[in-house]
């Protein structure tokens, strides 16, 4: 009987050993997919550093894929068909909320793994206009961005906090590069973008052009920060684009994501891999400079995934959460509810 108990016992422990040997597995050495963006923008070219980072330091293998930008790199993750992705954080908030290109459809199961970096708005004009604030576009022909897109949204937004609504403006629905075409050609009188700091189209249009952008700020309404969480105070300097001063703006951030179930093993792994080796991606890629362990952790939208919270808690220490743990689900007021 002492032989069978004792047998029992190590055969207990045995299962344990294997176990924990299976947690750290999932840890290490994964197989991942990361949705990024258009060939040769930023989110893929970002991607590409980012995943070349982590999988020097986790053992795992990181493929990337090009898509058209945040709302694609949403369904993808949750029909599986990548693991991490980028998307703005106010595509995140209306995802979750079921609002603008979520209409009462709103998706479950995302998780933040990181804040990266933000991107600001910019409505710029022609320095010889007379146009100095936004109320000033009232009665112009203004191009907005395409129907349907975040960009539109957030010009749509930005303009009604300062009393400007599409019927009183001509809207024009244009790509960036369409707008800019249309400062110069004198067809629309104002053109908005949201944007890394320079944005190429208006860093090429300012070399033969004398520009202005008008100012946002939060403090214009309440009901504008309580409706946009995903805006926060900006600044774009007068030496980014030789203009004659710096104006204020709004930004949005550009938020790494992945689906709540993913192993939180995996995504700490990936976590200490990135924020433990910072000047890498720095030496990677210009967004490195931004990215940064203390900013990363900040977001107004959505929940922080529970292994990248135990990385931002606690840096530097291994990580003690059991293969499979989920992150809390939902929006930030979900978690307040």
């Amino acid at each position: 009987m002492k032989i069978l108990k004792t047998l029992a016992v190590l055969i207990a422990f045995m299962l344990v050993l294997c176990s924990c040997s299976g947690g750290a597995e999932a840890a290490t050495g994964g197989k991942y997919m990361l949705a990024t963006g258009k060939a040769g923008g930023t989110y893929y070219s970002l991607g590409t550093c980012l995943a070349s980072v982590w999988d020097k330091y986790s053992q795992s293998t990181t493929n990337i894929a090009t898509t058209s930008g945040s709302v694609q790199n949403i369904e993808m993750i949750l029909k599986e068909n990548a693991d991490f992705g980028f998307v703005q954080s106010d595509i995140l908030h209306y995802a979750l909320e079921g609002k603008e290109m979520y209409e009462e459809n709103p998706q479950r199961g995302l998780s933040v793994v990181a804040n990266l970096y933000s991107e600001y708005a910019q409505f710029v004009v022609n320095a010889s206009t007379e146009i100095k604030t936004i109320p000033d576009l009232a009665g112009k022909t203004v191009a907005v961005g395409k129907y349907g897109t975040a960009t539109e949204a957030a010009a749509r937004q930005i303009l009604e906090a300062y009393g400007v609504t599409y019927d009183m403006i001509t809207v024009k629905y244009q790509t960036f590069s369409e707008a800019m075409d249309g400062l110069h050609s004198g067809s629309i009188q104002a053109a908005f973008a949201v944007s890394s700091l320079p944005s190429a189209n208006i860093l090429e249009y300012s070399q033969t052009h004398e520009i202005r952008f008008l100012p946002v700020s939060l403090t214009q309404s309440n009901a504008f920060k309580r409706s946009c969480p995903f805006f926060s105070d900006g600044m774009i300097a007068s030496e980014v684009y030789g203009t004659e001063n710096s104006v204020s703006t709004v930004c949005i951030d550009v938020l790494l994501i992945c689906r709540n179930n993913m192993p939180s093993a995996d995504v700490f792994s990936i976590t200490q891999s990135l924020f433990n080796n910072t000047d890498e991606i720095t030496a990677g890629h210009a967004k490195g400079e931004e990215i940064n362990a203390v900013t990363a952790a900040e977001t107004a939208v959505g929940s922080i995934h529970s292994g990248a919270r135990q990385y931002f808690e606690n840096p530097g220490e291994e990580s003690k959460k059991k293969d499979g743990d989920e992150s809390s689900s939902g929006s930030s007021s979900e978690e307040n509810e």
